[in-house]
């Protein structure tokens, strides 16, 4: 949870930060990695957008006197567009997508962590991919562009109860009749006569 002091000493950084450019490195780092194993999920030419997003959910039901309630603002998974370029022949560009592709069609689950200037996001999965190649833009560029969306993680509950029981049943009190053939009157004028004597 961030606290007022946490927020502070974040603003004393980008103060400092601003007035020592230098500190800065000359390459701006870009790297998307799995979370659990840090491979890099590709490399591409170069970086294009790479556009966080932070969406809320706010009711929008009429409330007395304008009223507002912290329980009516509901944060949403953040996700991140992330733009990037391969440039080179037909066949570089054709090997560089399929393996992204192949990536994500093994282990659709995957989470990345993602890395940039403006911020490190973990454990995001790929929602969306489309590529873009236009002739205006060059005919040896290809664009790919990837929605990440956050998937939250909840801790385990694991050993922090204890003394919990097991789901238990009680025994089987009646077991109906089964007939594997259709019923015929009489057998269901015996079944009616044994529900009867036996209440």
């Amino acid at each position: 949870m961030v606290t007022v002091p946490s927020v502070n000493a974040l603003n004393a950084l980008a103060l400092v930060a601003s007035a020592l450019p230098n500190v800065n490195p000359p390459t701006p780092i870009y790297a998307i990695v799995a979370s659990d194993t840090f491979i890099p999920l590709t490399f591409p030419s170069s970086w294009g957008e790479f556009s966080p997003k932070y969406e809320t959910q706010l009711s929008d039901y009429a409330q007395e006197q304008g009223a507002f309630q912290p329980y009516n603002k509901v944060k949403r998974p953040e996700t991140v567009n992330v733009t990037m370029i391969k440039t080179g022949s037909d066949v570089a560009r054709f090997a560089w997508f399929t393996a992204i592709r192949q990536q994500e069609a093994l282990n659709p689950t995957q989470l990345y962590t993602l890395i940039s200037p403006i911020g490190v996001f973990a454990d995001f999965t790929i929602a969306t991919m489309s590529i873009d190649v236009r002739p205006d833009r060059g005919s040896n560029l290809t664009y790919l562009n990837i929605l990440f969306t956050e998937v939250p993680q909840i801790t385990s509950s694991d050993g922090s109860y204890q003394n919990t029981l097991s789901a238990k049943s009680n025994p089987v009190a009646q077991i109906g009749q089964v007939f594997t053939t259709a019923v015929t009157a009489a057998q269901q004028a015996l079944v009616n006569t044994a529900k009867f004597i036996t209440g």
